[in-house]
């Protein structure tokens, strides 16, 4: 009965916070009477990552805001995801950057992140506080009247709106899991994982 309750909070923690994570995304890139919609940090970069991964999708590694110089020094992971995927799929790039995706690295953070408190702690209850923690936690700073960046923190609820970090969030829980199973061959698993950090997001790597 126990872990029918765990469990029932762990879906429902799952749901609302995919939702509330994605909320910040699913919206843009949409057609509206007013022409297409980008909200928010969307305005500028989801539509630098989709000019990017249509770039890659073509080959090319072309700066897109800048007619014929190169593409340098750029963690380029998460585009060349949403390029691959295009070539692969068809599906439009803006529909998998804000309707696909994000919901998608959502629901994958919580759930790696119950996994690895589960295979950490061995515990239900701190691994359901540790992904609603994950989905709904922040520094505070509104309410502060500081900002969404008081602290030097991002919001949890905000953390879509980057992509690439969002994505490294699942690489990082990843890295975790790994370290904490202790097993000879984790060595070349987490060099591996974390050499690709580098190329989602710099700071996070």
């Amino acid at each position: 009965e126990l872990w029918l309750v765990a469990n029932k909070w762990l879906i429902l923690l799952l749901i609302l916070g995919t939702l509330s994570w994605s909320l910040t995304m699913i919206k843009s890139g949409i057609v509206y009477p007013f022409g297409v919609g980008f909200w928010g940090p969307n305005g500028h970069d989801g539509i630098w990552h989709i000019a990017l991964a249509n770039s890659l999708a073509r080959g090319s590694l072309e700066m897109p805001v800048f007619a014929g110089e190169a593409l340098k020094n750029y963690h380029v992971g998460f585009d060349l995801i949403i390029a691959l995927l295009h070539k692969l799929t068809t599906i439009p790039t803006h529909t998998l950057y804000f309707q696909i995706l994000p919901p998608l690295i959502a629901f994958s953070v919580g759930v790696l992140t119950y996994f690895f408190v589960m295979q950490w702690k061995k515990s239900k209850i701190q691994a359901i506080w540790a992904v609603f923690f994950v989905y709904f936690g922040g520094s505070w700073g509104w309410l502060l009247g500081k900002g969404e960046s008081a602290f030097w923190a991002n919001q949890s609820i905000s953390f879509n709106l980057n992509p690439p970090f969002a994505i490294s969030l699942l690489i990082i829980i990843a890295l975790f899991q790994i370290i904490n199973i202790k097993k000879n061959f984790n060595v070349f698993v987490i060099t591996l994982l974390a050499g690709t950090l580098i190329g989602f997001k710099s700071y996070a790597a």
